[in-house]
């Protein structure tokens, strides 16, 4: 079922944490009980800072994790700093107000499946911690009606960065369960690989596993060219920029369908998450 922006709502909050969880990387917490009530995995918010004016526009960010604590619910997303919005981002401490609307998109369905595993390039990994505890029973998301959880029997997580300094979120899959493989190409955490031949390597032990993937379109492409040749079914999670979020300006589009017979969708409404069989990178 596809979600519109009538859907969403938008609220003025306040930070509450802004720290960091790698290089360039940032865990941002807000506040906003309606949307982490309704938010499923794999949606996304549009934050902006509402002190200034540039950039005018908002910065999509993928839900990173639900929670609450003595003062309520709270909401986590994960940016890395790279670009006007979040190099001003990164400097605003707790209490600074901030602009969200959200949740936006069509998220991932529940996890159901023998081995659900979860495929990251880069800051990739943001979608998935939600997703993990959903398929292994460790929380419920979705309002008025929540959906399933605890359908996954394993979950793991391969991960792809550069260097071990760009691991983010690491001990909280573990903690949660996830089976975590690190693949790095300069070699900082075990033998210098791309994490595509890790994926193999996983797929290998477990050939009936479902995949989730998000990250470098290149590295995305690589991987769904893997899944396919393995006939495993694979999910995507593109990272096409956009500008408005609820499907208004058309600059997200993603070409879908077949190499032949394809039609542009827009990753905010229609997406993010595609059947990867239906992607047509080039």
């Amino acid at each position: 079922m596809t979600r519109f922006a009538d859907q969403a709502c938008s609220v003025q909050t306040e930070i509450v944490e802004n720290v960091s969880v790698a290089r360039n990387t940032m865990r941002l917490r807000f506040r906003a009980p309606a949307m982490s009530q309704c938010v499923v995995p794999g949606q996304f918010f549009m934050l902006r800072n509402p002190a200034g004016n540039d950039p005018l526009i908002g910065r999509a960010l993928a839900l990173y994790d639900v929670g609450s604590d003595s003062s309520g619910d709270w909401i986590d997303v994960v940016y890395v700093v790279k670009g006007k919005l979040t190099s001003s981002l990164v400097k605003l401490p707790a209490g600074a107000p901030l602009a969200i609307w959200g949740p936006l998109g069509n998220g991932f369905a529940p996890p159901s499946a023998e081995h659900l595993v979860m495929v990251a390039g880069g800051i990739g990994q943001t979608p998935f911690l939600a997703l993990a505890k959903e398929g292994l029973g460790r929380q419920r998301f979705g309002h008025p009606t929540p959906r399933p959880s605890g359908g996954a029997g394993r979950v793991s997580l391969v991960y792809g960065v550069r260097s071990a300094e760009y691991l983010a979120g690491v001990d909280a899959f573990k903690e949660v369960g996830v089976e975590v493989h690190i693949a790095t190409e300069d070699g900082s955490i075990g033998p210098p690989r791309r994490v595509t031949e890790l994926l193999a390597e996983v797929l290998d032990a477990s050939p009936a596993a479902t995949v989730v993937c998000c990250g470098p379109e290149p590295m995305m492409e690589a991987v769904c060219q893997l899944t396919a040749a393995r006939h495993v079914d694979c999910h995507v999670s593109l990272e096409t920029p956009m500008a408005c979020g609820i499907g208004i300006c058309f600059t997200c589009v993603a070409k879908v369908g077949s190499p032949n017979d394809w039609d542009y969708k827009r990753t905010c409404v229609e997406g993010p998450v595609f059947d990867a069989r239906d992607i047509v990178w080039q």
